[in-house]
C-alpha cells in the first residue's frame, strides 16, 4: 500500500509541476513584456491607445492603426470563417457517409498543418489577381455610395484579401474541433429526442450544439488567437500602409506585420523598440480580453439555455 500511495502522490507531483510550469511561463513572458514596455508606457501613457502617428525618426509612436487593423483582419476573417467551420463540422459529423468521413477529415486536418507562408503565397498569387480583376471592380461600380465597401485603391491587397486568406487558415481548426465536439455527445440523448419526435434538426440545434458548445468555443478561441497574430500571410497581403482602414479593400497594418517588418530595425533605439514591445502587449491584451468576454457569454449561453433536463436529469 506504501509503495502505491508514493506512486500516486509522485504522479500528481509530476502532473501539478507540469501545470505550474505552464503558468510560470506565460507570467515570465508577461513580465519580460511589461518590462521592456515600461520605459514607452511612462512616455505616452494612455494616449499610446488613440494616437494615429507613428512617426520612428519624430519619435512619436501611437497605436490606433495598428489596433485598427489588427481588429479588422481578426474580425472579418472570423465573421467568415465561423459558419463554414460549424456549416462543415456539423456535416462531417452529422450527415457525412461513413466511407468519405474519415477521407475529409484528413484533408481537414492537413489544411491546419500548412504554414502560413503557404498561405500567403497563394493569396499573392490567386486571391489579389482575383479580387483586383473581379470583386473589387463589381463593388466599385454597384456598391461605391457605401463607406465601408468602396474601393479606394483598385489594388487587390488589402483587408479583404487578407482576411479571406486568414479565413482559409482559421477554418480547418475551427471545423475539426466542432467536429470532435459533436462526437462527444451522447448517442443515448440524441436517440431519446428523436424517440421523442424530434427530427434530426432539432436534435442537432437542441441537443448536440448545446452540449457541445463549450468545445466549440475553444475552437473559435484557438482560430482567434491564429488569426489575431498571423504575421507572415497577412504581411504579404495587406498592403503595409500605416492608415485606418476605411473599407473592406482599405490597404493597413497590423501588430503583428509591423513587428516581423520592423523590430530588427526598431532595436537600434531603445525608445522605438519598447513602443513596438508595448504593442506586443496590447496584442496579449486583447486575446485575454477577447476570451473573458466570449468565456462570460458562453457560460450566460449555457446557463439559460441548456441544463441536465435535455439527457433525463433533474
Amino acid at each position: 500500500m506504501f509503495t502505491l500511495k508514493y506512486k500516486d502522490d509522485l504522479f500528481r507531483f509530476i502532473l501539478s509541476f507540469f501545470v505550474l510550469s505552464v503558468i510560470s511561463i506565460f507570467l515570465i513572458a508577461v513580465a519580460i513584456i511589461l518590462y521592456y514596455s515600461y520605459p514607452a508606457i511612462m512616455r505616452y501613457g494612455i494616449s499610446f491607445l488613440w494616437v494615429k502617428e507613428w512617426n520612428p525618426p519624430r519619435e512619436i509612436f501611437g497605436a490606433l492603426t495598428f489596433i485598427a487593423g489588427t481588429l479588422a483582419v481578426t474580425l472579418i476573417a472570423l465573421v467568415f470563417a465561423i459558419p463554414l467551420s460549424f456549416g462543415i463540422g456539423i456535416f462531417l459529423q452529422e450527415y457525412c457517409p461513413h466511407f468519405l468521413m474519415g477521407i475529409f477529415t484528413v484533408i481537414i486536418e492537413i489544411l491546419a498543418g500548412i504554414p502560413s507562408v503557404i498561405f500567403g503565397v497563394w493569396g499573392v498569387l490567386v486571391v489579389v489577381p482575383w479580387l483586383r480583376s473581379s470583386i473589387e471592380p463589381f463593388f466599385n461600380k454597384h456598391f461605391s455610395y457605401i463607406p465601408f465597401l468602396r474601393v479606394e485603391e483598385n489594388i487587390g491587397y488589402g483587408i479583404l484579401a487578407a482576411s479571406i486568406v486568414v479565413m482559409f487558415m482559421i477554418l480547418p481548426i475551427i471545423a475539426s474541433i466542432t467536429k470532435d465536439s459533436l462526437a462527444s455527445v451522447p448517442k443515448i440523448a440524441k436517440d431519446g429526442a428523436l424517440a421523442m419526435g424530434a427530427t434530426r434538426l432539432d436534435v442537432i440545434k437542441d441537443v448536440s450544439l448545446p452540449y457541445a458548445l463549450n468545445g466549440i468555443y475553444g475552437g473559435i478561441v484557438l482560430g482567434f488567437g491564429r488569426a489575431v497574430g498571423e504575421t507572415i500571410a497577412v504581411v504579404l497581403l495587406i498592403g503595409n500602409q500605416a492608415i485606418i482602414p476605411k473599407s473592406l479593400f482599405s490597404v493597413g497594418y497590423t501588430i503583428s506585420s509591423l513587428l516581423a517588418n520592423t523590430f530588427t530595425f526598431a532595436v537600434i533605439n531603445p525608445i522605438y523598440a519598447s513602443a513596438e514591445v508595448e504593442l506586443a502587449l496590447i496584442l496579449l491584451l486583447i486575446s485575454l480580453i477577447v476570451n473573458i468576454i466570449g468565456r462570460n457569454i458562453l457560460d450566460r449561453v449555457i446557463g439559460g439555455k441548456f441544463n441536465r433536463s435535455h439527457f433525463g436529469g433533474g
